[in-house]
């Protein structure tokens, strides 16, 4: 099976150069991110393959808050509620339990086709107060016309 150009990226090293490459910020001390609700954080039109890496840049702040990754469908359906304080600057999150600074790719990735339906996390049970994750995106059309776009954190519809 041939290697596709996101392929390539992905398991020959990613780039931030790349030109389907995207960074989403996600300030926690901000009610454009952290409040109790869901939050885009891609914006995807039509048929794409995504794969995206989350980062802890700052500790996440918020009693009682959990955090999920999903699609508009499904709030949880790729990370299921993970507890938000028990993920710590310089830690990837890539799952409800586990929170660690290095890992296989392949664990550590989120790698999934997504026709037509946003992309974004959702904070449950209370809000986040402090913190920031930061969403490293890269994406493949696959149908004509695709495309995927930053969101700007407001709710995931």
């Amino acid at each position: 099976m041939p290697i596709t150009s996101l392929d390539a990226v992905i398991y020959r090293g990613m780039s931030n150069t790349d030109d389907n490459y995207i960074r989403i910020t996600a300030d926690m001390a901000s009610a454009t991110w952290n409040t109790d609700a869901t939050h885009e954080i891609l914006t995807v039109t039509g048929l794409v393959r995504v794969v995206i890496l989350a980062e802890c840049t700052e500790s996440l702040v918020g009693a009682g808050a959990t955090l999920s990754l999903g699609t508009e469908a499904v709030a949880d359906a790729w990370i299921a509620d993970t507890t938000a304080t028990d993920i710590d600057a310089g830690q990837l999150w890539y799952d409800a339990a586990a929170h660690v600074t290095n890992i296989n790719t392949a664990t550590a990735i989120v790698d999934k086709v997504v026709i037509g339906e946003d992309i974004g996390y959702e904070i449950d049970t209370a809000a986040l107060t402090d913190g920031t994750m930061v969403f490293h995106c890269w994406w493949q059309p696959i149908s004509a016309g695709s495309v995927v776009v930053a969101g700007a954190g407001g709710a995931l519809a």
